[in-house]
Formats: structure tokens, C-alpha cells, sequence
């Protein structure tokens, strides 16, 4: 979706006076506007209901409704930790705090099966299998999801390398990269550098891309061969990494399901723990 700064933007001189000031106030009070109804927007700005819906078909939204999606999805670039932080709950005690994170961790792990095709994942795991190399990146609090998942996939495949933990700089780790290999990166607003650096260059190599992000439309995602969604969750310090954790153990997991030589890889690395116990 597109982001709501660009809108605004792009469609500034075409607003009427009404519509300028509602710009105006949802760029200064983005945190507010996000969770607002029409109705209620209107009243806050002295405008009518009316020209609130006007206001977003002028940014080129559907409706009301894909402009608050905007609105929020703003938020993730504009929130510093402790603003998540505040806005994910008001809980009177800790439990109720667990609770809410524990809810909303739930709702979006179900939200993978809407947000990806099967079709999808199935040809990740086809690129998996058939890349010389793979290269796996996880922007911020994602690297641990990178981890974890580039872990399993050491198991099962020959090739494959964890940017977060080469010990020197992604970019350099990555600098072999060529149209037999595979990137996976993991990036969530605000993109860093680092990230669109890994993709522009994997894109200049001719590599196959895939990417895990906020939605399918994400500002990461345009150039991917492959694009995956997980809904971190718009608030607490930065998201959760369950969303993403539970898709990365699915990929593994489907990669695993029906082949012979990475089942015998599994069983290897078992009878390797075993012995270690033993």
C-alpha cells in the first residue's frame, strides 16, 4: 500500500481547502488519525464526513477504510520503541499487558496463512533446494529470525550463509552473490540502508530475491522474485518476531516434508546430539 506521505505529496496542489486541513492533521497527528473513524475525524477538524471520504479518494485510496490502513502503517515508520511501546495496550496490570501481546501475537500467526499462497512458499523452497548459495539478512530485531532460520537450513542444505553473523560488513559477506543464488531478506519499516543496499545489489547481480515484510506491497518487496508476509504487530517495542518465527519453521518445514535427503540430514544431525549426550 501506499505510504500516506507520498500521497499527500504527490496530490498536494489538487486538495481542496477542506481536504488541507485534514492533511495537515494527519500529518501532525498520525498516532490519533490512525485509530479514528470518519466521523470522528470530521468532528476533531471541523470538516464533514463527507469530504473525510472525499479526502482520501483525492490520495487515491479506495475508501476510508485503505486510508486508515495507511495511516497506520505510517505509524511503523514514525514511532520510536517507547511510542510502541504506549500505544499497545493501557493495562491496568501486567497480566493484562501478557495477555493483550499473547492475543495479538495469535491473531497474527493465524494472519501467515491469509497473507501468504501456498503457491508461494512451495516455490521458495524450489529456489532453496536449487541455488548454489544461499544468503539470508534480517534488518534489526528480524536478525534473530535470520538466525534461527538460516540455523535449520545449515542442516539441510550445503550452502548457506547468515549475513548477521559473517563478522564483517553484509554487503561484503554477500559480494560473491550471482544469478545462481538465492537472498532472503527480512526487513520491516524503517528499512535501513543495509537492507535496500543487499537487495539493490542482489537485483544488479541478477540473484533470486525473496522478502519478508509487513504485506506483499511492501517498499522492499517490488523487485523480490518471491514475497512473503508476516504482521509483526504495529505497536509494543518493535513488533513480535512470532509472526515470523512461525513462517520461518513452516518454510523449513515443507522444505524438509518429502525429501528424502533432507530427512536424512535431520536424522543425521539427531544421531549427532544423541552422541554428544551419550
Amino acid at each position: 500500500m501506499r505510504r500516506i506521505s507520498e500521497a499527500l505529496t504527490e496530490h498536494a496542489q489538487e486538495l481542496t481547502r477542506g481536504q488541507r486541513v485534514l492533511a495537515a492533521y494527519v500529518t501532525d497527528h498520525c498516532d490519533k488519525a490512525a485509530f479514528m473513524s470518519s466521523f470522528e475525524m470530521a468532528a476533531i477538524t471541523g470538516v464533514s464526513q463527507s469530504t473525510v471520504v472525499r479526502f482520501a479518494a483525492a490520495l487515491g485510496y479506495a475508501g476510508f477504510t485503505q486510508l486508515q490502513e495507511a495511516l497506520q502503517i505510517e505509524l511503523k515508520y514514525r514511532l520510536t520503541a517507547l511510542e510502541r511501546l504506549e500505544l499497545v495496550t493501557d493495562p491496568s496490570d501486567d497480566g493484562e499487558l501478557l495477555s493483550a501481546l499473547s492475543a495479538t501475537d495469535a491473531r497474527n500467526v493465524r494472519r501467515n496463512l491469509e497473507l501468504n499462497t501456498t503457491d508461494a512458499l512451495r516455490n521458495l523452497c524450489t529456489r532453496l533446494m536449487f541455488s548454489s548459495r544461499v544468503y539470508i539478512y534480517g534488518q534489526g530485531f528480524t536478525g534473530a529470525a535470520a538466525v534461527y532460520l538460516a540455523s535449520y537450513l545449515r542442516i539441510l542444505l550445503p550452502n548457506v550463509c547468515c549475513l548477521n553473523q559473517t563478522g564483517v560488513d553484509p554487503l561484503t559477506a554477500m559480494a560473491g552473490i550471482d544469478n545462481g543464488d538465492l537472498l532472503i531478506c527480512m526487513a520491516y519499516p524503517p528499512f535501513s540502508g543495509t537492507a535496500l543496499d543487499l537487495l539493490a545489489y542482489a537485483k544488479e547481480k541478477e540473484a533470486c530475491i525473496a522478502t519478508v515484510s509487513e504485506g506483499n506491497d511492501s517498499a522492499v518487496s517490488g523487485d523480490a522474485d518471491i514475497s512473503l508476509a508476516a504482521e509483526c504487530g504495529d505497536y509494543g517495542i518493535g513488533g513480535s518476531l512470532a509472526p515470523v518465527i512461525s513462517l520461518c519453521c513452516g518454510i523449513v518445514c515443507l522444505l524438509a516434508r518429502g525429501n528424502d535427503q533432507a530427512e536424512k540430514r535431520l536424522r543425521a544431525a539427531q544421531d549427532a546430539v544423541a552422541f554428544i549426550r551419550g
